[in-house]
């Protein structure tokens, strides 16, 4: 009796660790790979069928980021991030831009709430730089001052990086704002000593600044 009993607890442990094992072996493997691919082949679908709307963007993008995962939400949220910056790049439409930038922002609402993340630095740099191509594209402030507000999160959380810097170099040479543009050139240039376009885009914006302001005078 006691063997027999013995003989069931040990199938069943057996049946246990087996079942364990297959979902670590699901979410921890399986489901990311899926839930890459999909991404995958959905920008693979973009080339030979582009998005027809905005919504029909939405809603190819939201396939793979809507598929659950325990790891991988993160990473495939910033090259959704990177691969909408192209697509900003080429709108001239600033309700379709606002568009785009709501939906990514659905997604990394979450993240930006959590405050953290394997590359939040890089997260709040890129959501400057969507923000900024889209001022440059519509001429919308907002967009301007949105891309200021990270480009200054991502300085504070890597300040040792230079992209969100010159971030703000170019934001601040956008809103016509001599003294902060000085002050981030300086700052480039005192902790990148070897960059040779900084010096020279300084010294056109202040000569830019200067004609402007002269020819207000008169």
């Amino acid at each position: 009796m006691n063997n027999a009993m013995d003989k069931t607890v040990k199938q069943l442990i057996a049946v246990v660790l087996s079942a364990v094992i297959l979902g670590v072996s699901v979410y921890g493997s399986y489901l990311p790979l899926r839930k890459a691919q999909m991404f995958i082949d959905t920008l693979g679908g973009f080339q030979s069928t582009p998005p027809s709307s905005l919504q029909d963007l939405e809603t190819r993008l939201s396939t793979p980021l809507d598929y659950p995962s325990p790891i991988g939400q993160e990473e495939l949220v910033r090259n959704t991030a990177n691969s909408v910056l192209s697509l900003v790049q080429r709108s001239q439409d600033a309700s379709t831009t606002e568009g785009i930038i709501q939906f990514v922002n659905t997604y990394y609402a979450p993240i930006f709430a959590a405050g953290k993340g394997m590359s939040f630095g890089q997260d709040l740099y890129l959501e400057g730089a969507i923000n900024e191509i889209a001022f440059a594209n519509t001429g919308e402030g907002s967009f301007l001052l949105t891309a200021e507000q990270y480009y200054k999160e991502s300085v504070a959380m890597g300040p040792n990086r230079p992209q969100g810097l010159y971030g703000l170099f170019d934001v601040y040479r956008a809103m016509g704002d001599v003294s902060d543009t000085a002050a981030i050139a300086n700052r480039i240039l005192t902790d990148w000593p070897s960059d040779t376009n900084i010096g020279p885009a300084l010294a056109q914006f202040l000569a830019s600044a200067s004609s402007s302001k002269k020819a207000v005078s008169k």
